[in-house]
């Protein structure tokens, strides 16, 4: 079957995917370009989070909640509102660094989007978009040297706070409580976003680059799956040696019943929570536990050697990279696979009508814990700005707020699909339908992804697929319920940050050698002490530190 859909697009879309990951991301370390300062936030007075004031837009066919189940649009809005009423910006230079998973964009003076951002936003944009892979060394580099951008995109790097702390803008009496109401759209971010880029000494520095709650999933085939009498869209209602026994009735000529590859640990974070497993960090008598700690975590691990064991894994998984890994979904390789939204709703633009592309509900464990779903932080990272005059923190704000405008609205259509007849044209539901030029011409938001900068609650739509977009929205109905959420989500700890890379490296190496057979599962414990002794215990005690001052 042709998919249609081009080797370096799945790329992006598996990069993207695997960094919202719940498995953390994390940078090298760089120079916090000042003294040290205390980051953290125990005993000190907090700044309220800014207000919420949801957009009185288009009113959603599926309605989102509170909890995190995204609002669900079965057909592109036909009347779009006008979020910004007055152009942003006085016409002086803005700079701007961030990341993109996309190819490089064509230069400025031959780049129709962005002189179409450019006139609407008043501003004459100076860019720096940093390929994804290049990120952590090219940022590092930038903190050391103690230059700024007028706007940064930080995801995550070993001590960011101190560099927060030193170079950017404290921007509480800007954006805390009723402030944040003078940028609507900005006030329009939902409160788990700004919970979870959390405060510095107990002030605001931070604007949210928000993403769904809803975590990693297993993406499926559903034919394939009902063929094998393990389609159940019930949480819970098939319990895993079921569950096994149709996984290696698919598994036969080629074929693999779950797909894997070298990054992402073999799907772990679509498995493992199945069996009760914490996430990453929960708190048990006022102490941090990370979840390899756990019995849980270690029987879902037992419970993937045994699969790879059965051949429902291929053996070889660890051979195959990220491209290989959604094409051999889309072209029934392999008939399910681990991913965020964004993996789901590319196989669903990819397979058109060659299947139903749904999500698989978690099974029943052996170990009769109750089935859980990780939730994300609900963020990809967060923006800061360069110390500046009040007068040039709200121009850089103005233009966020314009860039966070809502699905709905003019300005969302311009900075997430460009210019109409230039890089989309209307598909059927008159949504947009991507040009050749935004798709692989070098011009357009995939190759100049300002949402990264700013941007709004990301709405559930898939273009031209209503069926699609209901059966994901039922899919976050049922696992909003049952998520967990880390503990550590939104502290302020410099012991995690330093940490956090090389742990994260530690653990999915193990995880990767268990399934594969290289270790055996009986050296857990071996690396639960490594995980303590390279950083994991100390970071644990400051996060519990951290989480007490928060939840006083």
């Amino acid at each position: 079957m042709s998919t249609g859909v081009s080797r370096r697009r799945v790329l992006q879309t598996i990069g993207i995917g695997t960094a919202l990951a719940a498995t953390g991301v994390s940078l090298s370390a760089c120079s916090t370009g000042g003294a040290a300062k205390d980051a953290g936030n125990s005993g000190k007075n907090l700044a309220p989070f800014p207000a919420h004031v949801p957009f009185a837009g288009p009113k959603p066919d599926l309605p989102g909640t509170e909890q995190g189940v995204q609002a669900g649009y079965l057909n592109y809005p036909s009347d779009l509102a006008q979020s910004v009423q007055e152009k942003p910006g006085d016409g002086k230079k803005i700079t701007a660094w961030f990341l993109s998973w996309g190819a490089t964009p064509v230069p400025r003076e031959k780049n129709k989007y962005w002189q179409a951002v450019e006139a609407a936003l008043g501003v004459e944009l100076e860019l720096t978009v940093v390929p994804a892979m290049e990120y952590d060394a090219k940022l590092a580099t930038l903190m050391a040297s103690g230059e700024m951008p007028d706007i940064l995109q930080i995801v995550a790097a070993p001590n960011e706070a101190q560099f927060v702390l030193n170079k950017c803008a404290d921007l509480t009496e800007h954006l805390s409580g009723d402030a944040v109401k003078k940028y609507p759209n900005l006030a329009n971010i939902p409160p788990y976003a700004w919970k979870a880029t959390g405060r510095f000494d107990g002030r605001l520095y931070g604007v949210p680059v928000e993403r769904p709650v809803i975590g990693h999933g297993l993406i499926a085939n559903q034919q394939k799956f009902k063929e094998a009498g393990i389609w159940v869209p019930e949480v819970g209602a098939l319990d895993v040696n079921a569950f096994t026994q149709g996984l290696k009735q698919l598994s036969v000529k080629g074929k693999y019943g779950l797909g894997a590859s070298q990054i992402g640990a073999y799907g772990f974070n679509s498995y493992i929570a199945n069996h009760g497993s914490p996430n990453i960090w929960s708190v048990k008598d006022g102490a941090f536990v990370n979840y390899i700690e756990t019995d849980e975590f270690r029987a879902g691990l037992e419970q993937m050697v045994k699969w790879q064991q059965d051949g429902v894994i291929r053996r070889d998984a660890l051979s195959v990279d990220g491209g290989a890994y959604s094409l051999e979904f889309y072209n029934g390789t392999t008939y399910a696979m681990s991913n965020a939204f964004v993996g789901y709703k590319s196989s669903v633009l990819a397979v058109k009508d060659g299947f139903t592309v749904d999500m698989a509900r978690p099974f029943k464990p052996a170990n009769g814990a109750s089935p859980k779903h990780w939730l994300g932080s609900g963020v990809y990272g967060y923006t800061v700005l360069k110390q500046a005059p009040k007068e040039r923190i709200e121009l850089l704000l103005r233009v966020m707020n314009y860039l966070a405008a809502p699905f709905g609205t003019k300005e969302y259509e311009l900075v997430n699909h460009g210019v109409e007849g230039t890089h989309f044209t209307r598909g059927q539901d008159g949504g947009p339908a991507v040009t050749q030029l935004a798709a692989s011409g070098g011009d357009g938001p995939a190759t100049l992804p300002l949402t990264f900068i700013a941007g709004p609650p990301q709405p559930l739509y898939v273009a031209g697929q209503p069926e699609a977009t209901k059966r994901y929205h039922a899919y976050q109905q049922e696992m909003i319920p049952i998520g967990v959420a880390s503990a550590h989500y939104g502290l302020r700890s410099n012991d995690w940050a330093n940490s956090e890379r090389g742990l994260v490296k530690q653990r999915e190496d193990a995880i990767n050698a268990v399934v594969s057979g290289k270790r055996s599962l009986s050296e857990w414990d071996a690396v639960v002490k490594e995980f303590k002794e390279k950083g994991g215990a100390k970071a644990a005690e400051s996060l519990a530190a951290e989480y007490a001052a928060a939840n006083s």
